[in-house]
């Protein structure tokens, strides 16, 4: 089957509301169920934010009801390594709210936990044109290539270019990659928020989420106070690593069980610059949280661990922020900036091509303001973008608003 420009049809939003209510209600009663299936993937307490996230954003479809106006043929989605449920519900339920028939596939090395976690969710029950496909990628694209109006589309740009070439130039595709999301501690900063922010962002998910940050800017003035409290607040975790199947554990083994090897070549390399941690066990996958502490001035942290790695980089005035923000590796993933205290410098970013007002985030972090009825995403070239007739759009996604504005609207206009 082609893609057309044929009309689309229209969608009953108080019909799908209520669907996504229902399914939103189960959610909520079947919550153990739902930790207990992915307890051999990640820790309870990420089981559980995901649930949280998914019913918010389902039970306020109502902000984005301008986009419930019409549906496509098809859309495709390929799930990242991270947050299983509410990935499903972004990327899969909401988007086949949108169209005729919809299918998604979970990284294959998730399968075995998402195949558990399917079975709870009864996906058929609420979206019979949702499908999950446990195919090899290839085999996948091959059958949804020409069926498929839009692609959402969670990895690396390199994965991403492979994928989408595959599909037809006219399809919608959507990327949604990683940014370099830094902290930035001033000397007026809040110390105890700016803690907060960085346990909360770094530890989530054992550190593999593409919100967490891979350099914390930090005022040399307040840097023994920072380093202090950080330790002494992790020294306090410590008996809270270990294995998933433990509800109280926040730190789990990683679920790449290949990542630990690449870990330990990067740890080597900044081995003098660690100052907490750098334990890594490479046949359990645990990585234990760790701290390095390198001067800015030496050179900004640009690469991204994918694990519960605290990157202090100290620097003296605020000028000297521009050693990060103006270095060529900071623009292919410029995203967000979490922003704690003041910094005209970081002001001045909102002159730059790189930063909208959305993406500085004032004495408070990601995890706090993300919501799946937003845009999320930078303006980096591997931060997020939209592939339209094939040219590249840069900025944040929001796959209902994106399928909308370059798909439906201009079929109804017609």
């Amino acid at each position: 089957m082609t893609v057309t420009t044929a009309p689309v049809s229209t969608v009953d939003f108080p019909e799908i509301r209520q669907r996504a209510a229902s399914f939103a209600a189960d959610l909520r009663e079947r919550t153990e169920e739902i930790v207990r299936s992915l307890s051999g993937y990640q820790c309870a307490n990420v089981a559980l934010d995901e649930i949280e996230r998914s019913v918010e954003f389902l039970d306020n479809l109502h902000h984005n009801r301008e986009y419930f106006q019409g549906r496509i043929q098809g859309v495709t989605s390929f799930l990242p390594l991270n947050q299983p449920l509410y990935a499903t519900v972004c990327f899969g339920v909401i988007p086949s709210l949108l169209a005729e028939d919809a299918a998604l596939r979970p990284p294959t090395v998730m399968h075995p936990h998402y195949r558990k976690l399917a079975d709870v969710l009864d996906l058929p029950r609420y979206f019979p044109n949702l499908r999950v496909s446990y195919q090899d990628r290839e085999v996948f694209v091959a059958q949804r290539a020409r069926r498929t109006d839009a692609v959402v589309f969670t990895g690396s740009p390199d994965n991403a270019a492979k994928v989408r070439r595959l599909f037809l130039k006219r399809t919608l595709f959507i990327l949604n990659g990683s940014g370099h999301n830094p902290l930035v501690v001033t000397e007026s900063a809040d110390l105890e928020r700016a803690v907060d922010s960085a346990l909360r962002v770094v530890l989530y998910n054992q550190g593999q989420d593409c919100a967490g940050p891979n350099a914390i800017l930090v005022h040399r003035e307040r840097l023994a106070e920072f380093r202090s409290a950080l330790v002494l607040r992790l020294r306090g975790l410590e008996h809270r690593v270990g294995p998933y199947a433990d509800p109280d554990n926040l730190v789990g083994p990683n679920s790449d069980p290949d990542h630990p090897l690449k870990l330990i070549r990067m740890f080597k390399e900044d081995r003098e610059f660690c100052v907490y941690g750098g334990e890594i066990n490479p046949v359990s996958g645990m990585i234990r949280p760790t701290v390095f502490e390198k001067d800015l001035a030496l050179g900004g942290n640009f690469q991204e661990f994918f694990a519960p790695v605290f990157y202090l980089q100290p620097y003296d005035s605020d000028a000297d922020l521009a050693g990060y923000f103006t270095d060529h590796r900071y623009r292919q993933n410029a995203m967000y900036v979490s922003l704690f205290g003041a910094s005209p410098y970081v002001d001045s970013l909102l002159d730059t091509p790189l930063h909208e007002p959305d993406s500085i985030l004032r004495d408070t972090d990601l995890h706090l303001t993300e919501k799946g009825y937003l845009p999320y995403g930078g303006q980096g070239p591997a931060a997020s973008c939209r592939y339209v007739d094939g040219e590249r759009v840069p900025g944040a996604t929001s796959p209902q608003r994106d399928i909308f504005r370059h798909l439906v609207a201009p079929r109804l206009a017609c």
